[in-house]
């Protein structure tokens, strides 16, 4: 093929690139992103706080140094009141979780790890499961 059909093919490539990926990307990450942010001091428990909860399809979120969100299930919520902050944690760290039996429990411990590093930042410990109500649409 000569230069002169490869020049142009190419800038059409990247324009096509430039129009097609950016909307793409940017509808992926307003589908994932949350409307809004959640103060999990705002939810409304919907039951008694647990000693335990099951280890089954559980995730973890930090939302601030002192609360933990675990999900388990479709969309059952625990907010998790350290015993003590945590100011170690955040969204860049690993929580490595060691339960002391089948279940997460009030007064196990976890590390926080630095993902690329392999730095424990320290041991926490977790307090009472209060199960709440997380608006859909919200986030941490």
């Amino acid at each position: 093929m000569s230069s002169e059909r490869i020049v142009p093919i190419l800038a059409m490539i990247a324009a096509l690139a430039a129009a097609g990926c950016a909307p793409k990307e940017q509808a992926a990450s307003a589908e994932t992103a949350p409307s809004q942010r959640t103060d999990p001091a705002t939810l409304v428990a919907t039951g008694e706080p647990r000693r335990c909860i099951g280890m089954r399809n559980v995730n973890t979120t930090p939302a601030g140094d002192s609360v933990l969100m675990f999900r388990t299930g479709a969309n059952r919520w625990f907010r998790n009141d350290l015993r003590d902050s945590c100011p170690a944690m955040n969204l860049n760290r690993v929580l490595v979780l060691r339960p002391s039996s089948g279940q997460h429990c009030e007064m196990d411990r976890f590390d926080v790890v630095d993902p690329v590093s392999g730095m424990n930042f320290g041991s926490c410990i977790l307090g009472q499961f209060t199960p709440v109500k997380v608006p859909r649409g919200t986030g941490f």
